[in-house]
């Protein structure tokens, strides 16, 4: 027998094919699949987990529609092998069963994918470096800081750097908007601000990599308003929903335990240069980690919530509830769990309150300041004027949303359920 129909007779997966845990999305439980050799990630429902989960090479086709058969009660046919080795064969995800070519393909177009994925026109990416090498010479170093005898201390040290910012905000918010700040403080301000940031993402890779994903890319991020350091951990979608949250919690803590010198300094240095520069960096590092973890942005707070309550994308998944809900009531949601249903219920309520209010704050302000300066009549068109220009901007970002789903690609699946395949966009 060749080594093709071996591995035909007794599949087994290529060793960079990594399986990942189940995710609900919208009513189904789907499973990621990492293919670490081209760069592709893969979305499979839990009855092709099942199988793929077995492809070891140990047992036949016979022992894998046995086991199958004891767990769903039903047989594949012939048409579901078909239907499965041929996304197999296409992903090429199965040992000794590939083509160098292809594998080439399919490795280009995750690179094309994921380089698409950097461009838009409020949010784009600049990788830097791979930091897979520096975050494995620093792993075994920094190892006995993912234990609970250092993790435990730090957090009680971080509530206390919180507890201390809100006992004294009157006196830090003071002390910011008082005086006139030198060029070097502010430089060394921004400076500061800077390194934790880049700090709070190399806690994202860390913590991926601590855990066994890899991290492809450090670079610049720009998201409209802002340009900061990111981190790419998209083997995130691998691991367990405990872990999934302490990787996206990583870079909170360690922005606000790089907070601590400064409450040291603020309590125990005089007045001067260097207290106020503590107290700049307590203030605004405290807000900065509150609005992180707002669960309505999507920032680490929201990617917490959707890895705590296990589902794949709460904001989108939202979306999605409300509007089937809208426009067939209650019936047109029957197939959600209960607890999702209730869970979409909630979440989009909270998110409406949340856009409201944030929405109702930012136009009185802008109407008082433009009043001031303009008067009341061209406040009010100025801001009828930047309402119309939002929606057509909303409605164009929303054509170029639906054009780019238009063309994800999918593969075929033994079992009837949708699996789909897409790079690496995390």
């Amino acid at each position: 027998m060749t080594t093709v129909d071996a591995t035909w007779a007794r599949p087994r997966l290529r060793a960079a094919v990594v399986l990942g845990p189940g995710q609900w999305r919208g009513e189904k439980l789907v499973h990621h699949v990492k293919d670490g050799e081209t760069g592709w990630y893969y979305r499979v429902g839990p009855r092709e987990h099942f199988l793929l989960s077995r492809m070891d090479g140990t047992r036949t086709l016979d022992d894998l529609a046995a086991e199958y058969a004891a767990t769903y009660r039903r047989r594949l046919g012939p048409e579901n092998w078909q239907q499965l080795f041929g996304m197999l064969h296409r992903r090429q995800l199965l040992a000794d069963a590939t083509d160098p070519e292809t594998i080439a393909h399919l490795t280009a177009s995750a690179a094309e994918g994921a380089a698409k994925a950097r461009r838009g026109p409020l949010s784009a990416r600049w990788p830097l470096f791979d930091p897979d090498r520096l975050f494995n010479r620093l792993l075994p170093r920094l190892g006995p800081l993912f234990s609970w005898w250092f993790v435990l201390p730090a957090l009680l040290a971080v509530l206390a750097v919180t507890g201390y910012v809100a006992v004294h905000l009157p006196d830090l918010i003071k002390g910011v908007g008082g005086g006139h700040r030198p060029l070097a403080a502010i430089v060394a301000a921004v400076v500061t601000t800077w390194a934790i940031v880049f700090l709070h993402e190399c806690a994202h890779g860390l913590t991926c990599r601590h855990f066994g994903g890899r991290v492809t890319e450090i670079g610049v991020m720009w998201r409209f308003p802002l340009l900061a350091p990111y981190c790419k951990v998209d083997d995130i979608v691998l691991f367990t929903p405990r872990r999934r949250v302490a990787t996206a919690f990583a870079g909170v803590f360690v922005s606000m335990l790089a907070l601590v010198p400064f409450a040291a300094i603020r309590i125990w240095v005089g007045p001067g240069a260097l207290r106020d520069l503590a107290g700049t960096m307590l203030l605004f590092g405290t807000a900065t980690a509150a609005l992180n973890l707002v669960p309505f942005l999507r920032l680490d707070g929201y990617h917490m919530l959707s890895h705590a309550l296990n589902l794949a994308d709460l904001r989108a998944d939202t979306y999605r509830f409300w509007g089937r809900l809208l426009r067939g009531g209650p019936a047109a949601v029957a197939g959600y769990r209960r607890r999702d249903r209730l869970i979409y219920t909630g979440y989009g309520v909270a998110s409406a309150v949340f856009a409201v209010t944030v929405l109702t704050l930012l136009v009185r302000f802008w109407y008082v300041s433009l009043a001031g300066w303009l008067g009341s009549g061209w406040a009010v068109a100025v801001l009828l004027a930047e309402a119309l220009l939002l929606l057509g901007f909303a409605g164009y970002l929303a054509r170029r949303r639906s054009a780019a789903g238009g063309d994800a690609s999918a593969a075929g699946t033994a079992t009837n359920q949708a699996g789909s395949a897409r790079p690496s966009r995390q």
